[in-house]
């Protein structure tokens, strides 16, 4: 008999002592170490809930509580597809793990892996079956969405997140309370698939402007509160900032910023700070009264022009541009006198520059910055505070600033007019979304063009700093089936993978009359009296006649306006994959 058996040392009571020591340190080894692979590495079994957050609705939570720090593996698969996502570096021992990416009532399952950082691994062997809800079936508090094309192999992959509102007919200078409750009491923020699936949406209190994802993978929007916030996937609110000037309380819980306003899309830095338009008031004597008649009486008006500033992620403002110190007051555009400011708490205002879009270039520390009554797009210096280039028509600029004009190149080149929300592209390009509306510059002899003549289109400009030059290497239709008369708002991005071209037609009035752009016209069909269908397009950079990607919403009855005022493209809704994007 064998000393070294354990099963002989079982039955032989006998055997020499000499054995018994080293088997029974044997036995106890191999017990020790069936106990530690047997150990659990969690506390609690993974259970899958509704996000409590109601919203984000499609959004569902892991629970999940553990002994130690694990990496964990979530493997998803609904009737149609099965992806991963993995949760890693999380040092709490209970989680409430974000799973998103759901499609409206239907089952997913789900199943849970987790692994220790010695490599100890356990899968737990019951898939978990949740059911996401439906989507809301009002068709005032969500969108129908029409999808007229969807070649998925030809698209940038990817979830779009766009953010929808809507307004009651009519213009804002004339609307009752509640007609502006409708609309500035509430906002979407949706995610859609490659379909055009709804896989994700945040339901908000407050008119949405942009968006964005921040270097943490967070979402960041801002509201008509003068509020920019940043959320998690949950729709948990994180941070939220307030213009501390402002001409309304802030938002409770916003940190504040030394601002009279803060407005359109704010961006972060890649310092963590904030680059973000201010408007800002000032009393002007002399000052028109109107964009139609140069001889018109004058008088002293309350004007309201962009500062850019940057802030910091507790409210100090540690630079600052104004307009009123580098470009001309007097220089003005059609829609000046519309109601834009009027409405947003600044009585009598009338709307000088309406910056619509301000955005870092850190190729060479400048700012590019959007002016829509200007019809310019502006590039600044950062350090200097100058002015490097405009690109606008050479039409009313003083002898100084006409040194700043860009000097167009190529017979297919396209100024833009009235032009929204300017952006450096992956070639390093500058693409904007050029509303293209009016087409004049007042007290010219111009007359502003008619709405048949008015098609909306995203440009890409090739801008050479050196030479002073500019030139259109992309440009869909101004006057096709792929356009419409987009009067305001809009977006254009060039995607890092592809160089797809997605397009945001924000506002689009098919087979309807408008007959005038100017606000106080009271006899004319202005835009704001139509209802209004969003389409979002995706075009390859080669054919920007033939969309790869068509999605329409639809108003119901035709009873209110649907907008989209931004939109944004991700790789996933993968938190990791969000960080990575910036």
């Amino acid at each position: 008999m064998l000393c070294n058996s354990a099963t002989s040392f079982a039955w032989n009571w006998r055997l020499s002592r000499r054995c018994a020591l080293p088997l029974l340190v044997g036995l106890w080894a191999m017990l020790t170490n069936q106990l530690a692979l047997s150990t659990p590495l969690y506390t609690v079994a993974p259970t899958i809930i509704q996000n409590p957050n109601p919203r984000a609705p499609l959004a569902a939570v892991l629970q999940l509580e553990t002994s130690e720090p694990v990496e964990v593996t979530v493997d998803l698969s609904d009737d149609r597809r099965s992806w991963q996502v993995r949760f890693q570096h999380v040092k709490s021992l209970r989680r409430a793990l974000p799973l998103v990416g759901l499609r409206p009532a239907v089952d997913h399952q789900v199943k849970v892996s987790i692994q220790s950082k010695d490599g100890k691994k356990i899968t737990f062997p019951r898939p978990l079956t949740y059911r996401t809800p439906a989507l809301p079936a009002n068709l005032f508090d969500f969108p129908q969405m029409k999808i007229h094309q969807a070649q998925v192999e030809r698209m940038e992959p990817g979830i779009t997140l766009m953010t929808v509102r809507r307004r009651a007919l009519g213009r804002s200078e004339l609307q009752t309370s509640k007609q502006r409750e409708f609309a500035l009491g509430w906002s979407l923020i949706i995610g859609i698939n490659e379909l055009g699936e709804v896989v994700w949406y945040y339901q908000s209190d407050s008119r949405i402007s942009g968006i964005a994802t921040l270097a943490n993978g967070n979402i960041f929007f801002h509201t008509a509160r003068f509020s920019p916030v940043e959320i998690d996937l949950l729709g948990n609110e994180i941070r939220r900032w307030g213009a501390a000037k402002g001409p309304r309380s802030m938002p409770p819980g916003s940190t504040p910023v030394d601002a009279v306003t803060l407005h359109h899309q704010p961006e972060e830095l890649p310092n963590g700070n904030f680059l973000s338009m201010e408007a800002i008031p000032k009393m002007i004597d002399n000052y028109y009264t109107s964009e139609h008649d140069a001889a018109a009486p004058r008088k002293t008006q309350k004007v309201m022009g962009d500062r850019i500033i940057e802030f910091t992620p507790g409210g100090d403002v540690v630079w600052r541009w104004d307009s009123f110190d580098y470009l001309d007051p007097f220089k003005i555009g059609y829609d000046t006198f519309w109601s834009y400011w009027e409405v947003r708490g600044f009585p009598g205002a009338v709307d000088w520059t309406h910056g619509n879009g301000v955005h870092y270039d850190a190729r060479d520390d400048s700012i590019i910055a959007s002016f829509r009554n200007l019809s310019a797009v502006v590039k600044i210096d950062r350090k200097t505070k100058q002015i490097k280039w405009i690109l606008a028509r050479d039409i009313g600029w003083s002898p100084q600033l006409r040194t700043k004009l860009l000097r167009p190149v190529g017979d297919n080149f396209q100024f833009p007019s009235h032009q929204h929300n300017p952006r450096v592209t992956p070639d390093g390009n500058i693409v904007v979304f050029n509303n293209n509306v009016h087409q004049a510059i007042p007290f010219t002899g111009e007359v502003p063009k008619p709405a048949d003549q008015s098609f909306s289109n995203a440009i890409v400009y090739a801008i050479d700093d050196a030479a002073m030059t500019a030139r259109v290497t992309f440009a869909t239709p101004t006057v096709s089936d792929v356009s419409c008369n987009s009067f305001a708002m809009g977006d254009a991005h060039v995607l890092p993978k592809t160089r797809n071209v997605l397009v945001n037609f924000s506002l689009c009035y098919p087979g309807m009359k408008i007959q005038t752009w100017d606000q106080r016209d009271r006899t004319k069909t202005y835009p704001d009296d139509l209802p209004s269908y969003p389409r979002l397009r995706e075009f390859q950079k080669d054919d920007p006649l033939r969309p790869v990607f068509d999605l329409e919403l639809l108003p119901v009855h035709d009873l209110f306006q649907w907008e989209v005022f931004g939109v944004y493209r991700v790789p996933s809704l993968d938190p990791t994959a969000l960080r990575k994007t910036r």
